[in-house]
């Protein structure tokens, strides 16, 4: 699955999509259930890989302010630079909140990547907390 994901991902340009790793893992006949879970796991090391150097929060700072207009029914129209900045994707899902009079927004693509980077930095490297959990289940049910 991984050489399939790596294969498209240089033919692509691109991070290489699941469903298209997935076509091509089931034209080979190869476990689909098997190659969804391994696909979560070379993404992730893919996008360590591949990652910017700057963090979501320097990318949302960097961006120079700009005044923006609320209309009187309360409608505010971001800027494409500021809506790729967030990381907003079409959906337009955002979770908004009032701090000290502000108005503070953070799409979900910036919020997982965020909790993302978080975790990274706390997973000890080269140990496998699926494998640590599947081990104390077994454990717990005397499968060991």
């Amino acid at each position: 699955m991984w050489e399939i994901a790596d294969r498209i991902s240089e033919e692509t340009g691109s991070r290489a999509r699941r469903c298209d790793v997935l076509a091509e893992v089931e034209r080979e006949a190869g476990n689909a259930a098997t190659a969804s879970t391994q696909y979560h796991y070379w993404k992730s090391n893919y996008e360590t890989a591949h990652a910017d150097s700057k963090s979501i929060e320097h990318e949302i700072l960097d961006m120079a302010p700009r005044a923006l207009k609320v209309a009187s029914d309360g409608r505010l129209v971001i800027p494409r630079e500021m809506r790729e900045a967030m990381l907003l994707g079409a959906d337009g899902h955002v979770t908004a909140r009032i701090e000290s009079g502000e108005l503070r927004m953070v799409s979900r693509d910036a919020a997982i990547r965020h909790m993302q980077q978080v975790a990274r930095s706390l997973k000890a490297p080269g140990i496998s907390v699926v494998d640590e959990f599947l081990a104390e289940r077994r454990a717990l049910w005397g499968q060991e």
